[in-house]
């Protein structure tokens, strides 16, 4: 396999840039793949160095000082495809630009000591549960275009809501819409048409079996019957949460998630199936 992308190092991947004029003083640069570029792709450029033009190229960032955000995830399984992690609620499953080192994606890179680690979904950082890592990049597709294909992975959420639940059961479709600039996802007409299966275990608390995967898509069912999840910062109010501030987590787990791995011998059982402990 032919490698246009340098591998992430300790756990922090490379950023695309494009370069002008002469390579920075300060910096590890690499040339990007380009057809007009006179650099080989992954070619490392000298610091100072002139350009004859617009360059693209790859920037390492270095390992930023961060304050440590003090909760733990747990490895579930491991496959040679593919792990399964548990993620905490306040770690965000990969950067969310402003915390690079304490995410899930890069403590997994350095602990399983690879670079290839990537997750195949996401958790909001305030929700906790099961998510789905690559591990190796030459099956990472097939197991990407699983996880974006509707309906073919299962996953099951448990919320305890702040209100009792008067809303529907069943399968229920919501059209949502995110705009730009706006934290809120909101319900209208006009919006892409969600499917939620909604079981009522008690009156406060829900057993949700998303089947589409639109931002925010629980939390905005909640609130939209009049129940928001316990914790929300969003819904029905943008609270502005501080980044540390751990005193109220999303009562959100993704607690359950199964699908049938593509990459399984033939004739052989390809049901996966994962559950948080």
């Amino acid at each position: 396999m032919v490698h246009t992308r340098p591998i992430p190092r300790q756990g922090i991947s490379w950023r695309k840039v494009v370069l002008e004029g002469q390579v920075p003083a300060v910096g590890e640069y690499v040339a990007a793949a380009a057809g007009d570029s006179p650099f080989a792709p992954l070619e490392p450029l000298a610091n100072g160095v002139a350009l004859p033009g617009r360059i693209p190229a790859w920037w390492w960032p270095g390992v930023p000082q961060e304050q440590e955000i003090p909760f733990s995830h747990r490895v579930l399984f491991r496959h040679e495809h593919f792990l399964v992690a548990f993620k905490p609620h306040f770690l965000p499953t990969t950067s969310n630009g402003r915390l690079v080192v304490n995410t899930l994606q890069t403590r997994l890179r350095v602990q399983e000591d690879n670079p290839h680690v990537t997750p195949l979904h996401r958790l909001d950082v305030l929700t906790a549960g099961v998510v789905v890592c690559s591990t190796n990049p030459t099956t990472r597709g097939v197991y990407q275009r699983l996880f974006q294909t509707p309906g073919l992975v299962r996953k099951t959420y448990q919320a305890e809501l702040s209100q009792p639940w008067s809303g529907p059961v069943g399968e229920v479709e919501l059209p949502m819409m995110k705009r730009a600039g706006d934290p809120q996802v909101r319900v209208h007409d006009d919006g892409v048409v969600t499917k939620t299966f909604v079981e009522r275990c008690s009156p406060y608390h829900l057993r949700l079996s998303p089947v589409t995967g639109h931002t925010h898509q629980l939390r905005v069912l909640c609130n939209h019957f009049g129940s928001p999840i316990r914790g929300d910062d969003t819904y029905p109010v943008v609270r502005g949460r501080d980044l540390y501030d751990f005193s109220q987590p999303l009562l959100l787990v993704a607690t359950t998630l199964e699908f049938d791995d593509p990459c399984a011998p033939r004739f052989s059982d390809s049901r996966c199936s994962f559950r948080a402990e």
